[in-house]
Formats: C-alpha cells, structure tokens, sequence
C-alpha cells in the first residue's frame, strides 16, 4: 500500500511538472480532501480549510476535465487515498481559470493542475 502511494505521488508530481508546465498563475495549496466526485465531464474535490497553512476560504473546489484518463485516474486514486487515510496533500491549481473545466463556478473552484500527497 505504501509502495503504491509513493508511486501515485511521484506520477502526480510527474504528471504535473512535465504534461503541465508551471505557469504565473498557477499555485499551491495544502488540500484536505472531504469530498471527491466524478462527473460526466469532471473530476472535483472540495477542501477543508488546514489550520495554520495558507488557505483562501472562498475556493473550496478544485476540478479537472475529463480529457487525460491517465491523469485524471491517477488523480482520483490519489485523492480517495489521502480521504480514506484522513491525510493531506498539496495541489497545484490555476488561480485564474475555472472556464477551462466544465461545471466549475468562478466563485468557489478552479482548475486542478496537480495533486501530490503529504
């Protein structure tokens, strides 16, 4: 189980820094995932606030677009681990765009880049 978390998190750190280059927009946040759904075109999770770690209160969701099933099925197995465990992880998200991602609203969600567990 440990051998296939450390994997999921170094194919998600993978993922992440080569299939999505870092952008000026882009950026970190410390996640403790409380709710994790699949959509007929999106991935979404929704954070709960960690106390002492830098956290904006008004986005709580961070979603992705069905369109890279390696990607998005390494990120759910990631997600519903770290749920499961009560753990934290730290995403990687767009603070500017939340148009690209079917369903998600400009008020509370953007787009999830990347997801690596703590």
């Amino acid at each position: 189980m440990l051998n296939k978390l450390i994997g999921l998190a170094v194919l998600m750190f993978t993922l992440g820094s080569t299939a999505l280059p870092a952008q000026a927009d882009t950026r970190s946040r410390a996640c403790k995932p409380v709710e994790v759904a699949v959509f007929s075109n999106r991935l979404h999770v929704r954070c709960e606030p960690i106390n002492g770690q830098a956290y904006t209160s008004e986005l709580r969701y961070y979603a992705m677009k069905l369109d890279n099933s390696v990607q998005v099925q390494a990120t759910l197995d990631l997600l519903l681990m770290a749920k499961a465990n009560n753990r934290s992880l730290t995403i990687r998200f767009d603070e500017n765009d939340y148009q690209s991602v079917p369903g998600c609203q400009g008020g509370d969600c953007r787009r999830l880049v990347w997801a690596a567990m703590r």
